[in-house]
């Protein structure tokens, strides 16, 4: 008898050993496939690194093919602080203003608790596309419109843009 006990206690265990390994492999092979769906998709977004903008001239917003859809030109102005503000508003290729515009604001030299700051507000564009946004031929940040083919994202150096929301 003292044999056949051993044996149902041991039969039990190798089979709540196989419901953990089982149970720890789906979880494993899950993440692996969410890794590998958000790899490909691009889901996951990057941070903002605008690095040196201090001269820039020319903005454009770029399709995912790499078209331009609207561009500006910067124009430059110093406030009060010392902070460097420059806003392009956005035409397309037909010379027509868009609503919309690209704004940066470089703080001043001595501001060392201030980041460079992105501002991108857009009315128009092609609904739940993503966009990139390049500066003087560098790429510089990516985002995505809502449902209406808006974006109105405001963003420091080093911050992530997180992709708008369906209403």
């Amino acid at each position: 008898m003292n044999e056949m006990t051993m044996t149902s206690s041991s039969r039990r265990t190798e089979r709540h050993l196989l419901i953990l390994l089982t149970s720890f492999c789906g979880v494993v092979l899950a993440g692996g496939l969410a890794s590998l769906l958000l790899i490909e998709t691009g889901a996951a977004p990057s941070a903002l690194a605008l690095g040196d903008v201090s001269e820039a001239h020319i903005v454009e917003i770029r399709n995912q093919h790499g078209e331009v859809v609207v561009f500006g030109e910067f124009r430059s102005r110093v406030d009060r602080l010392g902070n460097v503000e420059k806003d392009a508003a956005l035409t397309d290729h037909r010379a027509r203003t868009v609503i919309g515009e690209v704004e940066l604001e470089i703080p001043a030299p001595d501001r060392h608790d201030r980041r460079v700051e992105l501002e991108v507000d857009v009315i128009g564009l092609p609904a739940r596309q993503t966009f990139d946004v390049v500066i003087d031929d560098r790429t510089v940040g990516t985002f995505t419109t809502d449902d209406r083919g808006s974006v109105d994202m405001e963003l420091q150096e080093g911050e992530v843009s997180v992709p708008p929301k369906d209403i």
